[in-house]
């Protein structure tokens, strides 16, 4: 199967989340809705080697680095009838800001997704196809972590960037036989992403600059690291 490709210059804010009722009302004023994808809630299983390596190289700052996921999109009606979901295994590859991302559609049945993804073989198998994508992983690749937010999309009319919000954060599941941690988490934190002209959207985003702060932000790092911690150094 063929897969997906696509090259763009990214950058990231992160916000409070008793934000963004106010980031997203100024953004609704100030862009325009991406009616293709404007709002659903994305959910990824994050691929990792049992000695995270995927994760030591964000940590550690590489200019490198790279993500491994399966991904879907909410669909009440496909868990409801017990019909396929149509999922993405991606590779992301950043060189600094510019972010490379391919990827293989994967349809796979509701109820592997709704059950225990961390023991379904054919979840456990979907690394092995990341060569198809022209990655080589660092090691042996394992289902490590189940995310999911709730995804605005808008079109910046200045530049024609577009501009991702991200909210409602949770780290929902966690694969135990590699992660002592306990699940779910939700990080009071939201995501703000420009990709593409990002110096054409900064007059889109000037009126909220005081409530987000630039950083290279990574859900699956910040979660897992909250997860790491200590149950009482998580309030």
């Amino acid at each position: 199967m063929n897969g997906d490709s696509l090259q763009h210059l990214e950058q990231k804010y992160v916000f409070v989340e008793v934000m963004k009722e106010v980031i997203v009302e100024w953004l609704q004023h100030a862009c325009v809705r991406d009616n293709t994808y404007s709002t659903r809630t994305v959910s990824s299983i994050y691929y990792d080697t049992p000695a995270l390596a995927l994760y030591d190289g964000k940590r550690n700052g590489d200019f490198l680095k790279s993500k491994v996921r399966l991904r879907w999109y909410a669909d009440e009606h496909a868990e409801e009838n017990g019909r396929e979901i149509a999922c993405f295994l991606e590779v992301k590859r950043k060189y600094g800001s510019l972010c490379k991302k391919e990827r293989l559609e994967l349809p796979l049945p509701a109820e592997v997704l709704a059950n225990d993804p961390f023991q379904d073989e054919e979840i456990l198998d979907l690394p092995n196809r990341v060569r198809e994508l022209g990655y080589l992983a660092p090691g042996v690749l394992v289902p490590t972590l189940l995310i999911r937010y709730h995804r605005r999309r808008f079109l910046d009319p200045r530049s024609g960037s577009r501009i991702v919000v991200d909210t409602d954060i949770c780290a929902s599941r966690v694969n135990d036989a590699y992660l002592p941690a306990f699940a779910p988490i939700y990080p009071d934190v939201g995501v703000l992403e420009v990709k593409g002209n990002h110096r054409g959207a900064f007059d889109s985003l000037a009126p909220i600059r005081m409530h987000i702060v630039k950083t290279a932000f990574s859900k699956y790092a910040f979660c897992l690291e909250q997860l790491m911690q200590p149950l009482e150094r998580r309030i």
